[in-house]
């Protein structure tokens, strides 16, 4: 019933798709635009506050530093920052900004680089001056929920040494997006079979772009600076074989991802230099 519900709701969107894109380029955007970031502000206010222990509050802001980079999205950054502290009040934030004016949030550890350096930049920047044995990497446009369990994850990584990156999903859909990464295989070994399932959580070879990780692993795979963008599927190449990743299929952030923010999407979908280097870089693999 599941795979049929996921059937249908695929092809839902497909036949949405043209719809949505002719609303992208229409004067349709700008409202469109407020609209979806007002039903976010909604979404976000109705799924509530979690309920997590002092103990478990106090691991994270001793172990975990959260990293993510900002970019021509200053409310949603700011969002985050705020969502972060609301869970782990003391919790290390560093944030990586390339925007065109400026991110400002008083108090922030905030990293500016450039207009326009990248996303891989930004996260090597950040990267240096994490201090913890931890990092939990997200991208602006994402909230901590309830069931985020940033504090289970630590957990379980501190009591499974043989993991070193547990992500959560980007949809409240968690059980389907972490089916879908399952599925995906690569041309590498990995240190542990795919498909292993571990205190619950599933091996993967690539999983969702949110992820709790050990500080030095993280080091090891490292992002590379010739990819502006597209650094999701190419990180995970080089992780897999290398870290052991696992999904957490029950965990999930919200995903607040505004498909009319035109200014943003014209420097986001510029990605012909990224691919094309991708190319060239895994050319006979």
């Amino acid at each position: 019933m599941d795979r049929i519900n996921r059937n249908l709701t695929q092809k839902i969107k497909e036949q949405l798709r043209p719809a949505v894109r002719w609303l992208e380029k229409s004067w349709l955007s700008v409202p469109c635009y407020f609209i979806l970031n007002l039903y976010f502000v909604i979404r976000v206010r109705l799924l509530g506050r979690a309920r997590i222990a002092v103990a478990d509050i106090q691991n994270v802001e001793a172990n975990v530093t959260f990293i993510y980079k900002s970019f021509n999205r200053q409310k949603m950054a700011k969002r985050l920052y705020k969502t972060i502290k609301s869970y782990y009040p003391n919790a290390s934030i560093i944030i990586a900004d390339d925007s065109e004016k400026p991110l400002v949030i008083p108090g922030a550890d905030i990293i500016h680089l450039p207009f326009n350096s990248g996303l891989s930049k930004g996260l090597i920047a950040a990267l240096d001056k994490v201090k913890t044995e931890y990092v939990m990497r997200m991208d602006d446009d994402e909230l901590l929920t309830p069931r985020s369990s940033v504090h289970d994850q630590l957990k379980f990584l501190q009591t499974h040494s043989e993991v070193d990156l547990c992500a959560i999903q980007l949809s409240t859909k968690s059980e389907a997006s972490a089916e879908m990464y399952n599925q995906i295989k690569m041309n590498k070994k990995l240190i542990i079979p795919a498909g292993t399932v571990i205190d619950g959580r599933v091996v993967v070879y690539k999983a969702a772009n949110c992820f709790l990780v050990r500080t030095a692993k993280l080091r090891q795979v490292g992002y590379d600076p010739n990819i502006r963008m597209i650094d999701h599927h190419e990180f995970f190449y080089r992780a897999a074989g290398v870290i052991v990743s696992v999904n957490d299929p029950h965990a999930y952030v919200f995903h607040c991802h505004n498909r009319f923010d035109r200014e943003y999407h014209k420097y986001r979908h510029d990605t012909e230099a990224d691919s094309a280097y991708i190319r060239l870089k895994h050319r006979g693999r």
